[in-house]
Parts: structure tokens; sequence; C-alpha cells
């Protein structure tokens, strides 16, 4: 399919695309909400990457990315028909900043929680990420208080 704007509507529209409180990322931090969990922060700017949500006394950073923007494996979203190059380029550039900021995490000794676009899309993907997300809770608490009330 040929794209049906112009080269400067196509600009604009792309600006439009929002990279903070996203569908997505209103999912999540109403999860959270209603995992009844505290000591969150959202799009959190002074972390390297810029995670959707940390939990910062335990060194958690979560991440939502979406399914086009980060490439997944799983769903394969087809490139536009126009500018195909462009596209590769700026995922394939998405994908290694991707990995570049896990690794500096890592080494701070955060741990990370990548969630795929298409895992908040069902009601049973979204209970697993709940589970992975009170286990890493439970696990980094070291002092035994739970943040989940």
């Amino acid at each position: 399919m040929a794209d049906n704007l112009t080269p400067e509507d196509r600009r604009k529209t792309m600006q439009a695309v929002k990279s903070k409180k996203t569908k997505l990322e209103r999912t999540l931090f109403a999860m959270l909400a209603g995992m009844r969990l505290t000591g969150w922060r959202q799009n959190v700017t002074d972390i390297t990457g810029k995670p959707d949500v940390v939990f910062s006394r335990e060194k958690i950073a979560i991440f939502v990315d979406g399914c086009f923007w980060h490439g997944c494996p799983l769903c394969q979203r087809k490139m536009p028909q126009t500018n195909q190059q462009y596209w590769k380029t700026k995922i394939s550039r998405n994908i290694e900043i991707a990995k570049s900021h896990a690794i500096q995490l890592y080494s701070n000794g955060w741990k990370i929680i990548r969630i795929w676009e298409h895992d908040m899309n069902s009601k049973a993907s979204r209970q697993k990420i709940n589970i992975k997300i009170r286990q890493a809770l439970l696990q980094e608490n070291y002092n035994g208080e739970s943040r989940i009330h």
C-alpha cells in the first residue's frame, strides 16, 4: 500500500505520535494501581532509558515497547511502503538503543522488565505481567516489607 500523505503531512503525523502517556502506558499504570502497589513513578527522565515505570528502592525499571517501534520478533509488523530504508534504520536503532540502555541499567544493579504491546492485549497476558512484577518486587525487597497492600 502506497503512502497517501504528502511528505509534509507525514512529518506532521509522525510528530504527533506520543512518547508519553500512551494507551499502553495508561493500561500499565492502571494495572499497577489495581495491584495496589505503591512506590512507583511513571515516565522517569532521570534514569537511563527513561523507563515508563520505576520502583526506585527496588531498582526495577519497566518498559512498555510498541511492537512496530521496537521491532517485535513475534508480530513482525509490516514496514510502510514508502521510505522503507528509513523505517528499517529507525527501528534497528531503537532496538540497539534499548539494548545499550539495558546494559547500562544492569551494570548499575537494575532489574528490567520489558513488556511488548501485544502482551497488553489479553487478560491472560496481563495476568502474567502482574505475576512477573509481583515476583520481581518480592525478590528485590530486601527488608521483607511488601509494596503490595
